[in-house]
């Protein structure tokens, strides 16, 4: 299974967190947001890509918008 990475600004620099999957890195990135971090994208470390597989920051943010907030689950 690939690992993935989040970047996103921190000042004027980029950087990149490591996460184990896909998942996580979506969770890591909606947990940025949370912070009011600027993330960038997230996509796959190593290996091919498909164009399909970049989360732009447009779409993490879609996904952060429809994540049910913790401590809401019925």
């Amino acid at each position: 299974m690939p690992r993935w990475y989040v970047s996103y600004r921190a000042g004027a620099t980029t950087v990149m967190s490591l996460a184990k999957s896909r998942d996580e890195a979506i969770s890591a990135g909606c947990a940025l947001l949370d912070q009011k971090i600027n993330v960038q994208e997230i996509r796959p470390l190593l290996g091919m890509r498909d164009p399909g597989d970049v989360i732009d920051s447009v779409e993490i943010r879609k996904l952060h918008a429809m994540r049910i907030p913790p401590g809401s689950a019925h």
